[in-house]
Order: structure tokens, then sequence, then C-alpha cells
């Protein structure tokens, strides 16, 4: 449910455009594609050094780049469901340490203990969904709400630099043409397809 409702709150973010959120997720998509640009632009001028084909560098590191905002998704939605996994642990072992000092306490003593851990269980279990897993979903949601449909926007945006890269890596001529933007896309929705799918099985 925490999955859903994350992804769901932080689409609806992107397609509102709320101010500043909105604004933060398209610059994390952004930094993302520079970081990969700039390693692609240093890669490139040290493989061509070594003789290596320019146009097959370029191309690599067009996908990596148009790839790494929904991987860096798809590893919030991973680490959102392992917090779910890892709160039931949390909350066993914690009960079961209450428990535990029957074997060592008077009774009293013990039924505080227990009491008091089945108590620290209970708000575990109970605020990880809201406070940690939502979040990380809502995140998530909200990287692919911003680029995906910037992706194959018209406007020139961060993922051109990847897209005329891709298209001189095919073709030998720079260019941002609709069917590179429209491959780049089926490209890039591969990591967020799967994030999706891991947020709908919860």
């Amino acid at each position: 449910m925490w999955l859903v409702a994350g992804a769901v709150v932080g689409v609806g973010i992107a397609i509102g455009d709320v101010a500043y959120l909105a604004g933060a997720a398209r610059s994390l998509a952004d930094d993302a594609q520079r970081l990969v640009g700039t390693g692609g632009s240093q890669l490139v001028a040290s493989v061509a050094s070594h003789g290596a084909p320019k146009r097959v560098v370029l191309g690599f590191a067009a996908v990596i780049g148009v790839l790494l905002p929904g991987v860096t998704a798809l590893l919030l939605v991973i680490a959102a469901r392992g917090t779910l996994r890892v709160r039931a642990v949390i909350a066993v072992l914690i009960a079961a340490l209450g428990i535990a000092s029957f074997a060592y306490q008077p009774h009293g003593v013990a039924f505080g203990a227990v009491g008091l851990a089945l108590a620290v269980a209970a708000v575990a279990v109970a605020l990880t969904g809201p406070l940690v897993t939502a979040p990380l979903c809502a995140l998530a949601g909200l990287i692919g709400g911003e680029y995906l449909p910037r992706l194959v926007s018209t406007h020139p945006a961060v993922a051109g630099a990847a897209i005329s890269d891709l298209h001189q890596a095919l073709t030998g001529v720079a260019g941002t043409p609709l069917w590179v933007r429209l491959v780049l896309l089926m490209v890039a929705v591969v990591p967020f397809a799967v994030a999706a799918r891991l947020i709908v099985k919860g």
C-alpha cells in the first residue's frame, strides 16, 4: 500500500509541477545525465587516443546517460521494498528480546520489558511505511514523472546531448531527430517499468 501511495504522490507532484519538489527531481535527473555526459566525454577522448571507435563509445555513453535516472528510481523502489522486509525482522527481534527477559528478570520487570518491546516493535512497523517506504517511492515516481515526458519533448534539455550522441554514433552525423528520441525513450522506460512492476507486486 505504501509503495503505491508513495509512487502516486511522486507522479502527482511531477504532473502538478509542484514548486521546488518537481524542480528538485528535474535537477536530479539532469545531474545524473551531466555526470554520465562528462564521464563519457573524457572516456571518448581517452579511448580515441588508444584507437577505439569514437562512435561506439558515444553510443554507449548516451545509452547509459538515458538509463541512469531510471536506474536511480529502480534502486529507490528496491530500497523501499527492503525497508518493509527489514521492519518485520526488526519487530520480531525486538519482541523476542523482550520475551527473553523472562529468563533473566523477575516477572514484574519482565512484563514491563515485554510491554516496552512490543510497543517499540509496533511503532517500528507502523511508521516505517509512511516515514521511509512512501517517501522513497515518491522520489522514484517524481523522477519518472519529470524525466520521461522531457525525453520526448521538443524543447532542448540535458537529454538532447545523449540523443545527439546516439544519433552521431548510429549515423555519423550529430542531430536530435524524433525517431532517436523514441528509441531512447523505449530504453529509458525499461528500469521505470521494472520499478513499477515491483511497486505493484508490493
